[in-house]
């Protein structure tokens, strides 16, 4: 038996296509948002030194970038915050050179978020039309 459903349902439809569409759009937008995120908390810390619940912090943000990447299917950066989140859990109970790998797996992960988005913007840019003469 054959189901048919209101035209009411139609726009849902929809709107659901459009959001797999936009989905690996919306994850490197979540991306990016961390990214900045995570540039804050580190910058401060590089400057003032870790505080009371930056390693946690770190921690919640390199678990939401790992999460993220997976999703679509960016294994080095997820890789690099499964890094990071562990540097970050010795820190808790380290000292300056703890804190310090932190920085630099932090660091890392920025630079490869970063690079991931230069490589997305220019795939996404239009090619040069051949000019014949």
């Amino acid at each position: 038996m054959e189901r048919s459903f209101s035209n009411d349902a139609l726009p849902l439809h929809d709107l659901i296509l459009r959001s797999f569409r936009q989905r690996d759009a919306l994850f490197h937008l979540v991306l990016a948002t961390y990214r900045v995120e995570l540039t804050g908390v580190l910058s401060r810390a590089a400057k003032t030194g870790f505080e009371l619940g930056d390693a946690n912090t770190v921690i919640d943000l390199a678990d939401q970038i790992a999460s993220a990447a997976r999703a679509v299917d960016l294994t080095a950066i997820r890789k690099d915050a499964l890094s990071l989140r562990t540097f970050a859990s010795a820190a808790q109970d380290g000292g300056e050179q703890e804190e310090g790998k932190v920085l630099l797996a932090g660091l890392r992960l920025i630079d490869r978020i970063l690079d991931e988005a230069k490589e997305r913007a220019k795939a996404a840019e239009p090619s040069t039309p051949l000019v014949l003469n």
